[in-house]
């Protein structure tokens, strides 16, 4: 068993939740998409699925809202990839 399938069973309770709190939201502020994605990247192997949440983190500087039927697509990808 590879690390990333190790860490998926962790990291789809995460995802789930927080895509069951984006449920009704038109947008989210960027320093709660930062504390959520930092909440993911701890539990992430090193490898291009951490690499792209920490280009996410980056972005976050940058911004104040993200929509949240973006945030779900970008946590798609994310589940996707691991």
């Amino acid at each position: 068993m590879t690390e990333a399938q190790e860490t998926t069973p962790t990291l789809e309770p995460i995802i789930s939740a927080w895509r069951s709190e984006l449920d009704g939201q038109g947008s989210v502020s960027a320093t709660d998409v930062q504390d959520r994605l930092l909440e993911l990247w701890g539990h992430l192997p090193d490898g291009e699925v951490r690499s792209e949440i920490e280009r996410w983190l980056t972005e976050t500087l940058a911004r104040h809202l993200y929509a949240a039927e973006d945030i779900d697509a970008r946590l798609e990808r994310v589940l996707a990839s691991v």
